[in-house]
């Protein structure tokens, strides 16, 4: 058995847990700071603390998540070669994998956005809201590609 895999895969779910957590925290928790109890002010210096700190610290998550998923994805090359083909179990796996770079992608418009001071709440809103369904996809791809036969 590869040894590399074992640990990609611990690096893999702790990084997976932090960027998933960190898109609900937000998703779920600081959509409040949207509401009429909270003054304009309060929200931006909420938001601007929060972003600072999530460009410091997300960018090592997501290389975390997509690094180790790489490493892992190694083992199952071959299936990968032929989705199509391979069973369910490979056409899972690639959707899963399809998913992450969507992700990836929102992830980088995001920053890309913060950086240029271009981030509206309906951008944020929208990227959340994706990134939140991708991910959840995921999780239940994670688990049922290897439960359930499609």
């Amino acid at each position: 058995m590869n040894t590399l895999y074992p640990i990609a895969h611990i690096i893999h779910l702790y990084c997976a847990i932090a960027f998933i957590g960190g898109v609900i925290f937000e998703a779920l928790i600081l959509s409040a700071l949207h509401s009429k109890n909270v003054s304009q002010a309060s929200r931006r210096e909420a938001e601007r603390a929060i972003s600072q700190r999530a460009i410091k610290v997300m960018p090592f998550i997501v290389s975390g998540v997509f690094l180790s998923g790489i490493t892992m994805a190694y083992r199952y090359a071959g299936l990968l070669a032929t989705p199509f083909s391979s069973g369910s179990l490979a056409l899972q796996l690639s959707i899963k994998i399809l998913l992450s770079v969507s992700i990836l992608m929102h992830f980088f418009v995001a920053v890309h956005k913060m950086k240029t001071h271009t981030l509206t709440a309906a951008w944020s809103k929208y990227i959340h809201t994706a990134v939140l369904c991708q991910m959840l996809a995921i999780v239940f791809l994670a688990k049922s590609m290897f439960y359930f036969q499609l």
